[in-house]
């Protein structure tokens, strides 16, 4: 497969779950205000606003799988982080298995910097001001922006369901109407890495299963945790049906109690490529 290996390797250096759009919250029609899941899904949303620090984790299994070897492939993400909103800073480390290949690596942003650590070099390295902007115009809503993510999961609209046990609802939903397909198609461009020119691959798009289970504080309406799963097939390659069945999991805990955010110092004095280049011309 001609895509597979990159977009894997770009999700892992900057996991993006639809790029960060800082939309409004949205608010229940008068229609839909009858549906408790939208309503509590509304509350969310207005309390994550509020999340000014937490601590997360995340979980990506992915399968492909299709008609040759070369357009099968394994991929599994674990990602373990605290974020910090305003300004913004996130500590994260990433651990992957991509086909039997595992690899480590701890990411840190901070206002006009981002730092790197692999732990197989035991050195950090600094992104440029430019590859750093882009890679934090692209984290995941699920990461940095938890009420987006939210507002995207309401879009799946009155199908939605939920329940409360105790000081816990859960929000859930199982289908594969319109608005399944319309949703995955902003996951998907994302986890498999699809750039702008690549969009129209989701017209092939062919949903089996979506099933979307959000949990939230009774309390607080604050997101505690999310799970996505879903078994669909996608023409990667004009003519080629791929087979992806994916599990997208994660949880947010320590609620506006998370501990700081620091850099390093290791980290601090990692020079970025323009100081490389320009060391190496001064030698």
């Amino acid at each position: 497969m001609k895509y597979t290996k990159i977009m894997v390797l770009l999700f892992v250096l900057c996991f993006a779950i639809g790029c960060s759009k800082n939309a409004p919250v949205a608010s229940p029609s008068a229609t839909e205000s009858a549906n408790p899941a939208l309503e509590w899904l509304a509350k969310a949303q207005t309390a994550a606003q509020k999340m000014e620090k937490y601590a997360f984790e995340l979980q990506l299994n992915q399968k492909l799988s299709g008609t040759e070897e070369a357009d099968r492939s394994d991929v599994e993400i674990n990602m373990q982080g605290r974020v910090e909103r305003n300004p913004l800073k996130l500590d994260q480390t990433i651990k992957s298995t991509i086909d039997g290949e595992a690899s480590t690596l701890r990411a840190i942003v901070v206002p006009d910097a981002y730092y790197m650590y692999l732990p197989e070099y035991e050195e950090w390295s600094k992104l440029s001001k430019e590859v750093a902007a882009d890679n934090v115009a692209t984290l995941s809503d699920f990461q940095v922006n938890p009420e987006q993510a939210l507002l995207e999961i309401q879009g799946l609209g009155k199908t939605l369901t939920a329940e409360q046990d105790g000081q816990v609802i859960t929000v859930r939903y199982d289908g594969i109407g319109p608005e399944a397909a319309n949703y995955l198609g902003g996951l998907l461009e994302s986890t498999l890495g699809l750039s702008s020119e690549q969009s129209s691959i989701l017209d092939s798009l062919e949903v089996q299963k979506l099933k979307v289970l959000v949990t939230l504080d009774a309390e607080h309406y604050w997101p505690l945790s999310y799970r996505v799963e879903s078994d669909l097939t996608l023409e990667l390659d004009p003519g080629k049906k791929t087979a992806i069945i994916e599990t997208l999991a994660g949880t947010y805990s320590k609620h506006n109690i998370s501990s700081a955010i620091t850099v390093p110092k290791e980290a601090l004095n990692a020079l970025d490529p323009s100081e490389i280049d320009e060391q190496l011309k001064l030698e």
